[in-house]
């Protein structure tokens, strides 16, 4: 297995160094957009294509290559009617889980925890996405995945527990995006993986 907590942290973390200023500009350039578009019902249906347009571009910038500053609202709106299904699909099932007792509302969420990184980044179908972001939790570790969400979850709520801490949250938050994003990075590096399967046979 390719992914652990440590490896989420330290490749989250390196990736964010490197682009520090690029990663934070972009996320506040895309907060902005989504509080601009959501002043009416239209335009809250385009606030999934803007964050899954950001999400491409970290994904780009994680595997080396140049974004620039705005660059990144195509990507997203090229798919605007998938993600928008995309999104509410996950927004339901996630909802009726948490009704039916919290427990499933908590195992979807960390489910799918993949499915806007994979549709994204590889243009598959909704129901796929689900699928393969169901297949990689189950393979790495739903229980592992799940310590490694509430990590960032903790981490995110602590700073924003006070105004000060909150100051801190706005410098800090890219270096939670790139670590969310890292456990994507690992479990889809299929190289690592297939020799990972290699050396346990």
């Amino acid at each position: 297995m390719n992914f652990t907590i440590k490896k989420g942290i330290q490749g989250g973390i390196g990736a964010t160094n490197n682009n520090y200023f690029v990663i934070w500009a972009n996320a506040i350039i895309a907060i902005l957009a989504t509080l601009l578009f959501g002043i009416t019902i239209i335009g809250v249906l385009a606030i999934p294509a803007i964050w899954a347009g950001y999400m491409e571009s970290l994904l780009r910038i994680r595997r080396g290559d140049e974004v620039t500053i705005g660059a990144f609202f195509n990507a997203g709106f090229s798919q605007w009617w998938p993600l928008f299904l995309l999104v509410l699909l996950m927004f339901l099932g996630v909802l009726a889980g948490f009704m039916l007792l919290i427990i499933p509302g908590i195992y979807l969420s960390v489910a799918w925890m993949f499915v806007l990184y994979l549709k994204v980044d590889r243009d598959i179908s909704i129901s796929d996405a689900f699928g393969e972001s169901r297949r990689l939790v189950t393979d790495t570790g739903w229980w592992l995945l799940f310590l490694y969400v509430l990590l960032i979850a903790v981490t995110q709520q602590i700073l924003t527990l006070h105004p000060i801490l909150s100051l801190v949250y706005v410098f800090v938050f890219p270096y939670l995006l790139m670590i969310q994003l890292e456990a994507y990075i690992l479990v889809t590096d299929t190289k690592n993986n297939e020799e990972d399967k290699v050396n346990q046979s």
